[in-house]
């Protein structure tokens, strides 16, 4: 479906073109969220999981209204996706708006979803998601999709070991405040599985490392080497965070707390 008018008259959205609402508290480790039946268009959905019940697929959007700067992302959410709530609602072109990330993909758009038509027929419903153990090696933390940490532990310390190194390599984007969640520009150090020595050729596949500058590590980054990491999602310093457009006014974000923040780094071994 998309985006219809006639002459004269204001756009009415789609179905997969609008906003989205959320549900309820985070789950803790292991644990699985349930939640009644019927979505309220109210904050108190945030911090919770919502599933998508339109049959024809979930539009989420950049911004949370239909307009020339709110970008539709691709692809759709598939009916049953479930999402975690970040925050909302927003009130705007004639529907209620949630920002909401996924919880089983790592292939689907993170952004604002509309909760239900304007007639009131609703297009996610208050969901369940069952938590994965808390990773204990690299690779299984690097394999969440994006929502899981936020969601399942957060600020759970996470003790790994992974293999550190220097990309030198610049991606143009937005850049965030507090300026040590990399996210989306500089030339970062990422983190890698043991067996992997060079940067991986998809962006998609970096893991960045978000280093508090106030945690325990050397002065100088032992790059090239094995380190063990302690590291939480949801970093206290993320609740300040901010994103800046190029050329834009830095704005309130939840992206900063998506990411994994060391808050400790060791060289690995004797």
């Amino acid at each position: 479906a998309s985006d219809g008018a006639t002459a004269g008259s204001s756009p009415t959205p789609s179905l997969i073109d609008s906003p989205s609402p959320s549900t309820t508290p985070s789950p803790t480790p292991g644990s699985t969220r349930s939640h009644a039946a019927k979505p309220e268009p109210t904050d108190s959905v945030v911090g919770s999981v919502v599933t998508t019940v339109a049959n024809e697929g979930l539009r989420v959007r950049s911004e949370p209204r239909v307009s020339d700067d709110s970008h539709k992302l691709e692809p759709l959410l598939p009916l049953g996706s479930q999402l975690y709530v970040l925050q909302g609602p927003v009130s705007a072109s004639g529907y209620s708006w949630y920002e909401v990330v996924p919880l089983t993909s790592r292939n689907l758009p993170s952004g604002w979803v509309a909760s239900a038509d304007r007639d009131g027929e609703p297009w996610i419903a208050p969901g369940e998601f069952d938590c994965p153990p808390v990773p204990t090696d690299f690779r299984s933390l690097a394999a969440l999709p994006s929502g899981v940490g936020l969601a399942c532990f957060p600020r759970v310390p996470i003790h790994i070991v992974a293999r550190l190194i220097w990309c030198n390599c610049n991606m143009d984007g937005s850049w965030y405040t507090p300026h040590w969640f990399f996210l989306a520009s500089g030339s970062p150090n990422l983190l890698l599985d043991d067996d992997v020595t060079t940067v991986p050729p998809d962006v998609a596949d970096w893991f960045v490392l978000n280093l508090d500058p106030t945690s325990e590590h050397p002065d100088v980054l032992p790059v090239d080497q094995m380190v063990e990491l302690t590291g939480v999602f949801d970093h206290p310093a993320a609740s300040s965070c901010t994103r800046t457009e190029m050329d834009g006014e830095p704005v309130s974000s939840q992206g900063c707390r998506l990411e994994f923040a060391v808050t400790r780094l060791v060289v690995h071994g004797p």
